[in-house]
């Protein structure tokens, strides 16, 4: 797909200073800049890209769109707010696209939610996705304006942590199916409220195409409010309970030394069929429930779901089974954290052979209340079975009263992963987890990479 600098600059209300030409990529960072990109220069709290136009025109870029007045040697687009050019020159060129689109959201589950979708999709057809953490107002621009004309699906994740992001996203995406996952007490300090998170993830079906679905969890409290929001539009359910349209049955679970298993019956209108799931826990049937809904409201058949689903692989940095040097069982759980998701992992690891420790990373973004849910984080823990608490970032010192004897507080990970190395064996299974500001993932390295004892 291509299109012409004139007609970007009428898409995002700029004004064309030079030669028009044809654009067919674009980007916002110079050090990725490939030869003939458009170059869009964005600020941010600690950057304006702005300062890097001279460094885009020596990388070869075709073009740049600038809010500043700058002076450059190729055709310059000028607009009143690059941000915004950036999302409006998105909705523009997926426009130009002949795609489905699966626009998901919700506080848990997006990423393997968004994994397990177009792994599906994938089975039969070229499917573009979120790569990494590319859902923000930023990163969901960027990731549609990689549609290429060989794909016939996108599946486009959208996270938020404020009223109005959702929105702001999905007006761009328009999605054919718009699923949200569930609400929970994650980034709960920007939204104020579960009520007023439950609002802001609902914006999604704001923007859901004509005879487009609305995907949405039977078993949330919630879904009352979704369905109120949906109006006319159409409905697909999910979850366990006997209401929702999509729903399983038969669940058991295995672990084969570093292989996470989880079997059910897939039952839904068109019928049932056996899933063989390569991931741990209850909360991922219900993801992969999430995921078989949203593709049979896209026609997909019931085979290709189950043919995806089994594909499914751990998305990295959520319950991602590993072995240390010891021959511990190390479940890598650091990719984000919230209260929601530190219970299914303590389910799965009380699954597990040996004993349970868990290494535990402050959690960000809890509000004024977190004193108080670090130190129910720390009594959960403990009643789960756990014999071993570590922890290190300052709100987990309450994590540690909450759990009492067998924890310990660490003022740096250098010191935790110090006692690790003194303290471990080979008899356990130890869950790491923590918010990303908190890097648990370099525990996890450490563990990989040996002891000195």
């Amino acid at each position: 797909m291509s299109m012409r600098l004139s007609e970007i600059a009428s898409s995002v209300g700029g004004q064309l200073l030079g030669q028009d030409r044809t654009i067919s990529s674009v980007s916002i960072d110079t050090r990725t800049l490939g030869n003939s990109d458009l170059y869009i220069a964005i600020k941010g709290q600690n950057f304006d890209g702005h300062v890097f136009v001279d460094n885009a025109v020596k990388a070869g870029a075709s073009a740049v769109l600038v809010e500043d007045d700058v002076k450059a040697s190729i055709p310059v687009i000028k607009v009143g707010d690059s941000h915004l050019a950036l999302a409006e020159l998105a909705g523009a060129w997926k426009s130009k696209a002949s795609i489905k689109t699966v626009g998901i959201t919700g506080s848990n589950g997006k990423t393997t939610v968004k994994e397990m979708v177009a792994t599906i999709l994938a089975v039969g057809a070229d499917t573009l996705f979120t790569q990494g953490n590319l859902n923000n107002d930023i990163g969901v621009p960027l990731t549609l304006l990689k549609i290429e004309e060989k794909h016939q699906y996108a599946v486009i994740e959208m996270g938020a942590n404020h009223a109005g992001e959702i929105s702001y996203s999905s007006h761009y995406v328009k999605p054919d199916v718009a699923v949200i996952t569930n609400v929970g007490p994650a980034h709960i300090e920007g939204f104020g409220s579960l009520e007023r998170t439950a609002l802001a993830k609902g914006e999604i079906i704001d923007s859901v195409v004509a005879g487009g679905v609305a995907v949405l969890n039977r078993d949330d409290p919630f879904f009352p409010l979704w369905v109120e929001m949906a109006g006319d539009k159409k409905i697909a359910t999910f979850g366990m309970s006997a209401e929702a349209k999509v729903r399983a049955k038969d669940i058991y679970s295995e672990i084969n030394k570093d292989k996470f298993y989880t079997h059910f019956t897939l039952v839904t209108d068109k019928g049932e069929i056996a899933i063989k799931l390569g991931l741990a826990g209850q909360h991922n049937v219900i993801n992969a429930l999430t995921a078989a809904s949203a593709c049979l409201a896209l026609d997909i058949s019931l085979e290709q779901v189950a043919e995806g689903l089994e594909k499914a692989m751990p998305v990295s940095g959520r319950l991602e089974p590993l072995i240390d040097k010891l021959g511990n069982l190390v479940i890598n759980d650091t990719y984000n954290a919230n209260p929601s998701s530190l219970k299914v992992a303590l389910d799965v690891l009380m699954q597990c052979k040996g004993e349970s420790w868990v290494v535990l990373g402050a959690f960000a973004e809890m509000g004024a209340n977190s004193e108080k849910i670090h130190k129910e984080m720390g009594e959960l823990i403990k009643s789960m079975g756990v014999v071993r608490l570590l922890t290190v970032g300052a709100d987990t010192q309450h994590a540690v009263k909450g759990f009492g004897e067998g924890a310990s507080f660490f003022s740096s990970q250098k010191k935790l992963i110090a006692a690790l190395k003194k303290e471990l064996t080979s008899g356990q299974s130890i869950l790491v987890k923590g918010s990303r500001t908190q890097k648990m993932e370099q525990v996890v390295a450490s563990l990989l990479s040996g002891f000195k004892k």
